[in-house]
């Protein structure tokens, strides 16, 4: 019997040796992925490669966070240098500037720039060129009136041709990839100091700027026109894709409308300081403070995520209905304020 109790406590060591050398057989496993990991890390290529893709993945969303820029202001007083001279026109050369020279103009960048994937910031600034191209082409049609050299090319007229260029192109044409053609951003800086060129002949009396109700009237017809196609584009945004599950083109044309509703805040503004008199006399000046009001709301809307839910929803809200009120409430302040125009 004590034989049987040695060998049964040898045969019990045995089997706790073995267990004791299972984590050394395992770490045998380990070593030659170990190996593999080491050799990885040794070739440099690799190294670069992983270094690559890494700058990529911050690249990009830290760069398109930097750039991201959607400047609200609403608070910009634009001061003439005389009576003479426009402060719409002023204020248009302003927004030019802020947009394509003090800021990255985004809607044109091609794919190794970080703001490449930004479509809010692009989509609002395109808005804003919109915007201001029409009020200078009404500008254009209406108060242009040369006074030295009826036949010289005016530089208001030039400065709304070069504004309706495509705000998309950086350096090909659209029609053929391999056309070299000017960019957006060119062709808004030659209209910029064509509008500075026209306030400039304006001080020096080269050329008058001319007061009347008829041309605030359409003016003011121009860019209701404008806003009664924004509102339309949302409305119909909103009823085609107010019951999917993720409209992707929801941000796209809340920003892009947005863009126009706050460029129109500003050169409404301005206008307001070139007809002053005339709106005080016609007595439409607190229609005007209300429209005005109408596309600051409409300016000052700032959400994290656009959506665009069903108009009865009880859970989610629909900003791109809340835009199109505002619009709407502006477009038929302007109305209004037309017919009041018209009074003798």
């Amino acid at each position: 019997m004590h034989k049987t109790d040695i060998q049964k406590t040898l045969s019990e060591l045995k089997d706790r040796l073995k267990k004791l050398k299972r984590p050394q057989m395992d770490l045998q496993k380990i070593k030659p992925l170990a190996k593999k990991i080491f050799g990885f890390l040794s070739s440099w290529w690799h190294v670069l490669l992983a270094g690559f893709i890494l700058f990529l993945c911050l690249y990009y969303p830290l760069g398109g966070i930097i750039t991201s820029n959607l400047d609200r202001n609403t608070s910009y007083e634009i001061n003439t240098q005389s009576q003479k001279q426009s402060a719409t026109v002023e204020m248009a050369a302003f927004i030019i500037n802020r947009e394509v020279n003090d800021k990255l103009w985004t809607a044109n960048v091609p794919f190794f720039f970080p703001s490449y994937f930004l479509d809010n910031m692009p989509n609002f600034q395109l808005g804003m060129i919109n915007a201001t191209a029409n009020v200078v082409t009404s500008l254009s049609r209406r108060i242009d009136a040369p006074i030295i050299d009826a036949e010289k090319k005016s530089s208001l007229k030039t400065a709304a041709e070069l504004l309706k260029y495509n705000g998309r192109i950086w350096m090909f044409s659209p029609q053929d990839k391999f056309t070299p053609a000017p960019s957006a951003n060119t062709q808004y800086r030659k209209a910029r100091k064509e509008l500075i060129s026209y306030n400039q002949a304006l001080n020096n009396g080269e050329l008058v700027f001319y007061r009347r109700p008829e041309d605030l009237q359409y003016i003011l017809k121009r860019i209701n026109l404008g806003l009664k196609k924004s509102v339309t584009a949302l409305d119909s945004q909103i009823r085609e894709e107010n019951t999917s599950w993720f409209d992707f083109k929801a941000d796209d044309t809340f920003y892009y409308n947005q863009g126009k509703a706050y460029a129109y805040y500003l050169l409404v503004k301005a206008l307001g300081h070139d007809y002053k008199d005339i709106l005080v006399e016609k007595n439409v000046y607190v229609m005007w403070t209300k429209a005005l009001k109408a596309l600051e709301d409409a300016s000052a809307l700032d959400m994290f995520y656009i959506r665009n839910s069903e108009l009865d929803s009880i859970t989610a809200p629909n900003h791109l209905a809340y835009l199109a009120y505002y619009m709407e409430k502006a477009q038929n302040s302007f109305k209004d304020i037309i017919q009041g125009l018209q009074t003798k």
